[in-house]
């Protein structure tokens, strides 16, 4: 009770703001037709219980798990399993994570389904498990992170090149939508779980943490590929 107690403190400290915020425009300067109000504040109080029970499933459920699963994925040290592991876990809470659904739709109602909802989840889900599973093996071996983000971003710039600027957008856009309430505390609790095995105590700490950031990249990635070989080179659409 306690936790659901936190929890509902910080997720009312979060919401309360915009709630405030979008009441004094209301009162002020954009006023809004009492419907459309109702329905936000109605909307407001089920983010805000909705949240809490969600973020307290998350501490209670979701990060023991990821932490088990890092340790047991690091334990193995067998390149193979590190990388399937990843293809398996990383696609799983991609396709899982709420925000990229809500990008999605977006992306397929301003398209004009030129892009679809389901095209977007795969593809960015699919980039994600690929740079999830490299991202564990980068732990598992200590290859350095910078490194690692160097040759990302250099591969991610050419290929940002060939794409047209509505794909680019877009693949920046899906990789902050993939860095979410679900996705983040699991990929944390990975990188975690997998980087206390070793027995280097410096490393371990320094691994524990850029799973996140690589793993996001893959969407970025995903979009690029995806805008390349597209035979759809101008998107238009309506808003």
């Amino acid at each position: 009770m306690s936790l659901l107690y936190e929890k509902f403190r910080e997720v009312l400290y979060s919401v309360l703001p915009i709630v405030a915020l979008v009441l004094l425009l209301h009162f002020t300067l954009t006023p809004l037709a009492i419907p459309v109000l109702i329905r936000f504040l109605v909307g407001s109080a089920f983010i805000i219980f909705g949240l809490t029970i969600f973020l307290a499933g998350v501490d209670n459920g979701i990060t023991p798990i990821g932490n088990n699963m890092g340790s047991t994925i690091a334990r193995s040290n067998r390149l193979w399993f590190v990388a399937i592991a990843g293809l398996v876990l990383g696609f799983a809470i991609a396709v899982a994570e709420p925000d990229l659904h809500i990008l999605a739709g977006q992306v397929d109602v301003v398209t004009s389904g030129i892009i679809s909802r389901v095209s977007i989840v795969v593809v960015v889900s699919l980039g994600i498990a690929v740079m999830l599973s490299i991202g564990l093996i980068r732990i598992v071996f200590s290859f350095p992170l910078y490194k690692m983000l160097a040759i990302t971003y250099v591969v991610i710039l050419i290929l940002a090149l060939f794409t047209s600027p509505e794909f680019l957008a877009i693949a920046f856009d899906a990789s902050g939508a993939t860095t979410g309430a679900l996705t983040v505390p699991f990929m944390l609790a990975l990188a975690m779980g997998a980087s206390r095995m070793k027995k280097d105590s410096k490393s371990a700490e320094k691994d524990s943490f850029g799973l996140v950031g690589i793993a996001s990249s893959g969407a970025i990635l995903g979009v690029l590929v995806m805008g390349v070989i597209s035979p759809v080179k101008e998107l238009t659409g309506i808003l």
